[in-house]
């Protein structure tokens, strides 16, 4: 791990790497498991904990580095950096993942939410059906699913970053 010097940005890039690192493994791992293509909500519920324990995590870090002071405006910063390089790392991993590592990414996910639609509701009509590929086909964009996940990223961080940050803000005295 990179040295703390009690600065912002030396947080955010060893969170960051942090984040990025844990939700490359984790996607490794489904990806060994071939559950890549399934995005349970467990799946959504283990990164959002990656997310929050390496904001929490960075913006303590920065706390102690600095005397136990930190403003709500710094854990805001910390927060949300973590979250773009660390959100960033895990996007080019998925970029790579469904160019190089299985091309075929989308056409099995496509398939599986339609067997799940189906399992949950067998009266489903073949227009129905058209419907969901259609979206697939929509969002199979990988510029388009990024700069989405990158969004959304962002705004669980973001919201993330001010619960956390307004937990753990000192300021110092004038």
């Amino acid at each position: 791990m990179l040295e703390s010097k009690g600065t912002i940005k030396s947080t955010v890039l060893n969170y960051g790497i942090i984040m990025g690192g844990l939700s490359v493994a984790f996607s490794l791992m489904l990806f060994i498991m071939d559950m890549h293509y399934q995005n349970s909500s467990i799946q959504q519920w283990t990164g959002l904990l990656i997310m929050a324990g390496s904001i929490v995590f960075g913006q303590l870090a920065y706390k102690q580095a600095n005397e136990g002071f930190i403003s709500l405006g710094e854990g805001m910063k910390i927060g949300i950096g973590i979250v773009a390089l660390g959100s960033s790392i895990g996007i080019l991993y998925g970029l790579f993942q469904g160019y190089v590592l299985d091309p075929e990414t989308m056409s099995k996910a496509m398939q599986y939410a339609i067997n799940q639609a189906i399992d949950q509701n067998p009266e489903l009509t073949d227009e129905m059906i058209e419907g969901i590929e259609g979206a697939f086909e929509f969002f199979a964009n990988p510029f388009l699913s990024s700069a989405i996940g990158i969004t959304v990223s962002l705004f669980f961080g973001s919201l993330i970053s001010l619960l956390t940050g307004l937990a753990v803000k000192k300021n110092r005295t004038a």
